[in-house]
């Protein structure tokens, strides 16, 4: 896996090969402990059934064909929107002008610039459902710019991970009305994150499972992987100061006290993470949302600095990529997978669309 930090790697690329996917991926909570946020924009959704489908069958559907978005808003660790939607390539784009990069895709825009040693990210949202709800707004990142805190020599073909911006400050107003009536606006101030992932073949060719996760302390931020690829493996974190300067890198640990969903899906509800006198240990014990092939958590974080600790909430993942392609479980994605104008009938009712996105 290539891994680097740089805004110059947040570009779209070419990506002309079926299975191929590109995302960037940004959270945030605000700092009332109350609200959270997951947006990703894709181009080449490496969940959508139907790209699946293209590379399974031998087909020549590329990614710029599958372009996505998803956003997850939850209050109290329980979710109160959700939309995974894919949008015909027409109304997309996916642009580079330099130093701003302009990501379209339906009424959804995403902003990336870099200037005077900053990074400016502004997501601006506009997601209607079929089950009639809507989530408007606006949300701003704004980072110190450090380039080239690590690389990782980049091998032919691999996954890339760019670690732009561990941590943000996030500021904003977002609207959220439901298909009930309901009506909330949040004025957000908080921290957040930003990583932008590439992959030139589907996921469960380069790794068997992956564990992500990053949480903001007071002075702190944390983010680390475990990749487990042919049995193996593979433990790294980051600690990071304020300033985004690397303090810390963590490559012993271990995963404790696996579970099982109804579908089978395995995964550990603590991680342990050791660099000589400093340690952190994740307990994932908040699913917010679950499936098939994946996790999220809104997890509990400690972290050991001599004889201080810090205990804070932050996000984190488990996939199994291999799980994606099994076609049994297609109905039951598509359920929540909105096609955009192919809504089905569960996805056009605020009480079923809810049942998905909090019972799959």
């Amino acid at each position: 896996m290539y891994i680097t930090s740089d805004f110059k790697y947040d570009i779209p690329t070419d990506k002309p090969k079926t299975g191929s996917y590109e995302w960037w991926y940004f959270d945030a909570k605000d700092d009332s402990g109350h609200w959270s946020i997951v947006v990703i924009f894709y181009e080449g959704c490496p969940f959508s059934p139907r790209y699946n489908k293209m590379y399974d069958d031998g087909g020549s559907s590329t990614a710029s064909d599958h372009p996505a978005i998803s956003i997850s808003l939850y209050y109290d660790f329980k979710p109160v929107f959700y939309s995974m939607t894919e949008y015909k390539p027409q109304d997309c784009s996916f642009k580079n002008d330099g130093d701003e990069i302009r990501i379209k895709v339906g009424d959804n825009f995403l902003f990336l610039r870099k200037s005077d040693g900053k990074l400016f990210h502004t997501l601006q949202l506009n997601e209607k459902m079929p089950s009639g709800d809507i989530l408007e707004g606006l949300l701003h990142f704004e980072s110190i710019h450090n380039p080239d805190l690590f690389t990782k020599k980049p091998e032919p073909g691999q996954h890339h991970w760019n670690l732009t911006q561990p941590r943000a400050m996030v500021n904003g107003i977002l609207e959220l009305k439901t298909g009930f009536g309901g009506f909330n606006r949040i004025y957000w101030k908080g921290k957040g994150y930003h990583d932008h992932n590439l992959g030139f073949e589907p996921m469960m060719n380069e790794f068997d499972d992956w564990y992500w996760g990053r949480f903001h302390y007071k002075a702190h931020t944390l983010v680390y992987y475990l990749m487990r690829k042919n049995g193996l493996l593979e433990i790294k974190g980051w600690l990071f100061d304020k300033k985004q300067n690397l303090l810390n890198v963590f490559e012993k640990g271990k995963i404790a006290n696996e579970f099982n969903n109804l579908f089978g899906l395995t995964a550990a509800t603590e991680i342990h993470l050791n660099y000589d006198s400093i340690s952190c240990r994740i307990y994932q014990r908040n699913i917010v949302d679950k499936g098939p092939f994946y996790y999220r958590f809104i997890a509990e974080s400690t972290l050991q600095r001599g004889n201080e600790v810090e205990r804070v909430f932050g996000f984190t993942e488990y996939i199994k990529p291999k799980n994606i392609h099994k076609k049994v479980y297609w109905p039951l994605i598509n359920m929540r997978y909105h096609y955009k104008g192919e809504a089905n009938w569960v996805q056009k009712s605020p009480i079923f669309y809810r049942w998905t996105w909090k019972g799959l």
